[in-house]
């Protein structure tokens, strides 16, 4: 079983690929599997984007969204 540390490197890893969300524009956080997405911006496509990419990493359990309120 993966640990936060690992989910939260994966999760990075999956958003650093997608052309669809801007290198260093979403925050995440992982506790017990719970991934946090936060981002200053409210954009659809890429609040979408990020989603999608965190719910391929194994071991991801919850996605909270957090976009339009800044990155934490």
């Amino acid at each position: 079983m993966k640990n936060d540390a690992q989910i939260q490197q994966e999760v990075i890893a999956e958003l650093d690929q997608d052309e669809q969300v801007p290198a260093g524009t979403v925050g995440v956080e992982v506790h017990h599997g719970v991934v946090k997405l936060a981002a200053a911006l409210n954009d659809p496509v890429i609040t979408k984007s990020a989603e999608r990419d965190a719910r391929r990493v194994e071991g991801v359990t919850k996605i909270i969204l957090d976009m339009g309120m800044g990155k934490r």
